[in-house]
């Protein structure tokens, strides 16, 4: 057990290299193939929080994402936790961000559902001047920002 972390997580947490993957290109297509799609964006490095922030520069828009509704393996967490890393700002590759058109989603989500693909609803896109948002424990706050992602700020600061 290293850092409150046990072997079978860590296995666990190496697994998902494969098992989901890191590939997009499956929910990609099956969420194109609804004719529901407005944009995608592959949150890799900067995580979901600079995924966010690109994806309403690119729109001119702004976001209000729900904590709650966010899928996060129990694995990352727990790692996250014990390393004192946020996983807002944590590469995320294997996940995909879908904006569809407003009646459109649930379409969406059941197409992904339907092909084996954990899918979600967990925001919406908002207008520009209300900027990038976060509901975290039902209070509305700023989307955190990130300089760099997480695991490089981590080993940073395991060579200082």
């Amino acid at each position: 057990m290293a850092a409150g972390v046990s072997e079978d997580e860590i296995k666990k947490a190496a697994n998902l290299l494969n098992v989901p993957g890191i590939s997009i290109v499956k929910p990609a297509q099956v969420a194109m193939s609804t004719g529901q799609v407005t944009a995608m964006h592959d949150p890799t490095e900067g995580g979901l929080a600079g995924a966010m922030d690109e994806l309403a520069r690119a729109s001119g828009t702004g976001v209000t994402i729900d904590d709650d509704q966010v899928l996060i393996f129990d694995e990352t967490k727990t790692i996250c936790e014990a390393l004192f890393i946020e996983p807002w700002g944590l590469i995320a590759s294997g996940s995909l961000i879908i904006t569809a058109h407003p009646n459109g989603s649930q379409k969406v989500i059941r197409a992904l559902t339907q092909a084996g693909i954990e899918a979600n609803v967990i925001g919406k896109i908002t207008d520009f001047k209300k900027g990038l948002q976060i509901i975290k424990k039902g209070e509305l706050q700023p989307l955190p920002k990130f300089e760099r992602d997480e695991i490089a700020r981590y080993f940073e600061t395991l060579n200082s």
